[in-house]
């Protein structure tokens, strides 16, 4: 029987995860953030949102530069850290968005809504076909995630073609099934415990400049980033289970691409994922730039 397990296991069990100083002006050239200043993206889907500079805020005794946003998110599942920030820091020597919690209540709904719908259930009916009579199973899971604190966006005073770490995530996953019935087919202690140990890196390079266009018009000496993610997953068994580790997936990986314009900011993103058959795409539609707390700027 711990053979039908844990082949219907892992045949089901694939799924993707798939105190700063004053800003420097090579950050606001390509970050502005002037309070009333807005830009509105659509995705792929012809889904749109306006992001908007508000007013700093002060989190644990630190100021935070800060973004409100129609529509509020309201699914943690649609969050990108890319460009759904809501607090961030320039400094002398990054602009660093604060996302670590985010990322982690993102990470735990993507998991959540996956395993309830493409592996919970499904591994629920296998195990009810395959099981002996007299023998039953209650599956219950745990999630874990940290994450880093802050993302990286991008080194001030800009260098190109170097590297550095933007963001790291790690945590666990626990399947723990457990069985009763004919006591010569349950497992010592009574139950199946499958524990996924997981970690996401991710690199960023500032790549060139280069002109782009989007719906917002065309622009000029775009700084073009690249950040290159990928995951790694181990597998624990008990009791333990030759063979398991080599039935996982290969380590997955994504490319997510940020344009920034000129004292405009964001204005394109463009995320290539293996374990997804859809690119995401985020593009400028329309924005405007004010010049004081009080005036207006570029709009367009």
């Amino acid at each position: 029987m711990l053979k039908e397990i844990r082949i219907a296991f892992v045949l089901l069990l694939v799924f993707g995860f798939s105190t700063v100083s004053i800003g420097n002006e090579w950050a606001n050239y390509y970050f502005p953030d002037t309070l009333g200043s807005s830009w509105t993206y659509q995705n792929q889907d012809g889904d749109e949102f306006t992001r908007y500079a508000i007013e700093p805020q002060k989190i644990d005794g630190d100021t935070y530069r800060a973004f409100s946003y129609d529509p509020p998110l309201e699914d943690w599942e649609d969050y990108r850290y890319h460009i759904h920030s809501y607090f961030y820091q320039v400094g002398n020597d990054w602009v660093a968005f604060s996302t670590g919690e985010e990322i982690e209540n993102a990470l735990k709904a993507l998991v959540t809504n996956k395993l309830d719908e493409g592996v919970m259930q499904p591994l629920r009916e296998q195990l009810d076909k395959t099981a002996p009579p007299g023998v039953t199973f209650e599956i219950s899971t745990t999630f874990e995630a940290e994450a880093q604190d802050y993302f990286y966006l991008f080194p001030t005073p800009i260098t190109y073609n170097e590297e550095w770490n933007s963001m790291a995530v790690h945590g666990k996953f626990v399947i723990r099934i457990d069985v009763a019935g004919d006591p010569n087919e349950i497992p010592p202690g009574g139950a199946l415990v499958f524990t996924f140990n997981y970690n996401v890196s991710e690199i960023g390079t500032v790549i060139t400049t280069e002109t782009v266009e989007t719906p917002a018009g065309t622009f000029e000496d775009c700084l073009k980033i690249e950040f290159q993610a990928e995951m790694g997953m181990t597998l624990e068994t008990s009791p333990p289970m030759e063979g398991m580790q080599s039935m996982l997936p290969d380590n997955t990986k994504s490319l997510t691409t940020l344009w920034l314009a000129p004292n405009v900011g964001i204005i394109k993103m463009l995320q290539e994922s293996e374990s997804n058959d859809t690119d995401k795409t985020f593009e400028l539609t329309n924005y405007e730039i004010k010049t004081t707390e009080s005036g207006s700027g570029e709009t367009n």
